[in-house]
């Protein structure tokens, strides 16, 4: 059975931390957390109808810059009224993740899911991946030992985790996927913000 982020506690705290407190997302900083999670409520409110008609989004930007990227992106489609609250929020998450990274510049991503995108459990090969979902089944993660993967656990609607990649933890102690909805009629609606590498 999933257990909910927002009540599962673990032996292995030092390998994912939770909180209610945003600036704890900096706990990823230590090298023995491989996942930090900012557990929030639910920032916008959409209407799953809506999300038929959205494109994906994917996109670069410098952090001063996301919002009027993001908004010019959501612009190409038809105007929904959640369309600003995201925003907003899409560039609040740039900055606090920016700010732990240490980056001016981020890789956006904002899709609609409906398949079993990503099903297996894995670790990302950038640094480190901050990932939320606004509607639908949030992402499932485990922390892996000598045995294989442990229990499963769920990222709460609108929580926001940083996970640890394999550039960073090349033994990767927490993995994650995208839970499994095909045929469920499940949609999600997820964002992804990555570093963009210095070149």
């Amino acid at each position: 059975m999933i257990a909910m982020l927002e009540t599962a506690r673990f032996s292995a705290a030092t390998a994912a931390l939770t909180s209610s407190d945003p600036d704890r997302l900096q706990s990823i900083l230590r090298p023995e957390t491989a996942l930090a999670v900012w557990c929030r409520a639910v920032p916008v409110v959409i209407d799953p109808d809506d999300l038929e008609s959205l494109a994906p989004i994917r996109l670069q930007a410098e952090i001063g810059a996301v919002a009027s990227a993001v908004r010019a992106a959501l612009g190409e489609g038809p105007a929904r009224d959640w369309h600003a609250a995201i925003v907003d929020d899409i560039a609040s998450l740039a900055r606090r993740y920016a700010e732990v990274m240490d980056t001016d510049t981020v890789a956006i991503r904002l899709e609609r899911i409906a398949t079993n995108a990503c099903w297996k459990f894995h670790s990302d090969y950038v640094r480190a991946r901050m990932i939320t979902t606004y509607y639908g089944p949030g992402t499932e993660w485990t922390i892996s030992g000598d045995d294989g993967p442990g229990a499963v656990h769920q990222l709460g609607v609108g929580h926001v985790g940083i996970f640890k990649g394999r550039v960073w933890a090349p033994e990767a102690k927490v993995l994650h996927r995208s839970p499994p909805i095909a045929g469920t009629g499940d949609l999600r609606l997820l964002l992804v913000i990555d570093a963009v590498p210095v070149s």
